[in-house]
């Protein structure tokens, strides 16, 4: 019974065949693509590019050739083909899907915050230049998430070494981070943080005055931090 079963199975896999037509092994491989049969997909498109490249159905093999990769987590050869495809394509109608995805997989393909980001800014960079090309596209809500999830990690980073260096009590190198994530991230969800801890600094330089400000702006703010603020004011007016 093993035995039939396992023929069956076999039995179903479409193989691409020597001297196939470009639209057959497309469609071979399509079909494996939506089975999430991808190292088949990948193996079956990788074969029309290379043995069909004057095909008119090239770029869209690209781009699923790039799907595939994706969904095997691959982002490093799907990053490749997409590229080909915004390169050497540039009147498809994928190509805006092309690009919002490259911009998403160099954001999945980033390392955690307290790494290196440049992958992450890479990513930022190709999300943004895609809102700028394809207002239109019905990828710019999804794109927006990355954009803001690109800001948060990126400003993540900053904000930990700002609280680092004040917890190592070198308040101004702690405020120089603070103020750089202020100045280049004013979006991120960082920025409560940022400026709280950016207050405590002050006080630790004697710059009362300037920890005051923010420390008045976060409590009217009701926000996280708007209740520590709160209290880091009281204690700020009992020191006077």
């Amino acid at each position: 019974m093993f035995i039939l079963s396992l023929f069956l199975l076999n039995c179903t896999k479409e193989s691409i065949k020597p001297g196939m037509p470009a639209e057959d092994v497309f469609n071979v491989s399509k079909r494996a693509y939506e089975k999430k049969d991808y190292n088949r997909a990948i193996e079956g498109f990788k074969k029309l590019v290379f043995e069909h490249p004057g095909s008119e159905l090239i770029a869209r093999a690209q781009f699923y050739l790039a799907e595939s990769y994706v969904n095997t987590r691959d982002y490093e050869d799907a990053i490749i083909e997409y590229r080909f495809l915004i390169d050497n394509f540039p009147e498809s109608p994928l190509l805006d899907d092309a690009s919002f995805k490259l911009g998403l997989a160099y954001y999945k393909s980033s390392p955690s915050y307290y790494l290196e980001q440049k992958r992450t800014e890479e990513a930022l960079r190709t999300i943004e230049r895609f809102i700028s090309f394809f207002p239109e596209s019905e990828w710019v809500g999804e794109a927006k998430k990355v954009e803001r999830e690109c800001l948060n990690k990126l400003s993540k980073k900053e904000l930990e070494n700002g609280k680092l260096y004040y917890k190592l009590g070198n308040f101004e190198s702690a405020e120089i981070y603070l103020k750089d994530l202020l100045e280049v991230y004013p979006t991120s969800s960082n920025i409560q943080e940022a400026r709280f801890t950016l207050a405590l600094c002050y006080k630790k330089l004697d710059r009362g005055e300037e920890a005051k400000d923010i420390l008045e702006e976060l409590v009217s703010e009701e926000g996280v931090f708007s209740e520590k603020a709160r209290k880091e004011l009281e204690l700020l007016v009992k020191d006077k």
